[in-house]
């Protein structure tokens, strides 16, 4: 019986959970227009990252915005024509004009949160300064890049001596961490070369520590070559 009501409650909790995630996060930059759907019988709330001063449309009769009550950042914000289309400015408290591109063409969410891009990066920051050498390894060995970190692609070799020879071929980087994906190939007379990751030693300058390295074939041949992942902390 049990087993029935926990299936009942998987299928009924996800309907009264939905709508609560329902919004669209946008950072705003200066070069863009904030995108903001609107619907004639629904409202949308414009949440500014800030308190806001003043606002203004180039046709306040075609949209009507008002504050939420209790709140000094977040708007109301509902069309009254079928065509609503038309700029809002909002200034915030802080001197900046943040402009919004109100439409009904954009796919409708309820709540549009807007964050600046500065404290967007530095949310990013502090993500990254969370992450462990072991997630970052995984990170990059899926292909991705973890927020707060950058990447760039190089073409340089970091190890030339035998047995090895080590190309980078991309750096992503935080304050506190490095990694590079790399190819490396044997340099040796040997039939074939295995990769000690226990005596690898390198040193590369801005890089810090060598914390982690993997590879995805531990043990080469002549004219074979392979990727490889180093984690660095500094």
């Amino acid at each position: 019986m049990n087993r029935y009501i926990k299936a009942a409650l998987f299928s009924v909790v996800p309907m009264l959970v939905s709508p609560l995630g329902i919004a669209q996060t946008v950072t705003w930059t200066g070069k863009e227009y904030i995108p903001v759907p609107v619907r004639r019988h629904d409202l949308t709330e414009l949440e500014m990252p800030n308190a806001i001063a003043s606002w203004w449309s180039e046709a306040p009769n075609r949209i009507d915005v008002s504050p939420v009550p209790g709140t000094k950042n977040i708007l109301s914000i509902r069309a009254l024509s079928k065509n609503p289309s038309q700029r809002l400015f909002v200034r915030g408290t802080n001197g900046t004009i943040y402009i919004a591109d109100i439409s009904r063409k954009l796919p409708y969410t309820p709540i549009v949160k807007v964050r600046n891009a500065i404290s967007s990066f530095h949310d990013a920051l502090q993500q990254a300064a969370k992450i462990t050498p072991e997630t970052f390894m995984r990170s990059m060995i899926r292909g991705n890049v973890m927020p707060g970190f950058s990447a760039k692609r190089v073409n340089t070799v970091i190890m030339s001596t035998p047995p090895y020879t080590i190309v980078a071929r991309a750096v992503i980087k935080s304050p506190e961490m490095v990694g590079i994906i790399a190819t490396w190939k044997k340099d040796s007379l040997q039939p074939s070369v295995r990769f000690n990751p226990v005596t690898f030693t390198v040193h590369i300058p801005g890089a810090g520590k060598l914390r982690m390295v993997s590879t995805n074939k531990w043990t080469l041949s002549q004219g074979q070559t392979a990727t490889m992942y180093l984690v660095f902390t500094r």
